[in-house]
């Protein structure tokens, strides 16, 4: 599974029309989502909030800069890894949402194709994720308990303080807090649980593009 992961990282770093192919839809997903999706509730809320609001379309945003700094030799496993944290964890919660949302309502024909895409795109952002977990490298214990504390405070953003994606009648409140705990729970676990030290070298790492 890691030489896979590594095999399409490197597929997609090397192949220009590729990856600014896969840049470009990520610029979608930030400026659809953050406009469309979030808009009116960033609209409505104080400045210090924004960060914590567009959960997903920051995710991506996240993993467009991480992808972009590898494409061109850089070195920030720090930022691979709070990117990763993002796109998984936001992709696996958005999947899970709209599973819930369709075993409740069932598929409404002029819904549906709007939310078969958000299904869908959130599983590129989940493997978006996946791949930059191989270029996590080695973090220090405060570095990674400082990226699960980011999370964790997102949780208490959005649900202690309200301001939570938005949500279908269809889906409690009650299920997403949850499924966000467990989700931050188990991948600031398995992100505490790594070695310190890289367990080995980057396996095919692309060389720093040069357009």
């Amino acid at each position: 599974m890691l030489r896979l992961l590594d095999w399409t990282l490197n597929l997609i770093l090397k192949n220009p029309l590729i990856f600014w192919a896969a840049m470009a839809a990520n610029a979608v997903g930030v400026i659809w989502g953050g406009w469309v999706w979030y808009g009116p509730m960033l609209a409505a809320s104080p400045p210090w909030a924004w960060l914590f609001i567009p959960d997903c379309p920051a995710a991506a945003l996240w993993a467009t800069i991480a992808f972009i700094g590898l494409r061109y030799g850089k070195r920030w496993g720090w930022f691979n890894a709070f990117a990763a944290f993002a796109c998984v964890k936001y992709g696996i919660w958005t999947i899970a949402f709209w599973l819930r949302h369709w075993a409740e309502a069932g598929f409404v024909p002029g819904a549906y194709p709007l939310e078969l895409m958000l299904f869908i795109s959130h599983i590129g952002l989940t493997c978006e994720g996946l791949l930059l977990a191989t270029r996590i490298g080695p973090l220090g214990l405060p570095v990674r308990l400082g990226i699960v504390g980011w999370y964790a405070l997102s949780i208490f953003v959005d649900y202690g303080l309200g301001y939570h994606p938005p949500l279908t009648y269809a889906v409690p409140r009650e299920f997403v807090l949850w499924l966000a705990v467990a989700l931050t729970t188990a991948l600031g676990a398995a992100l505490l649980l790594l070695p310190i030290a890289s367990p080995r070298p980057e396996l095919g790492e692309a060389a720093p593009a040069t357009r």
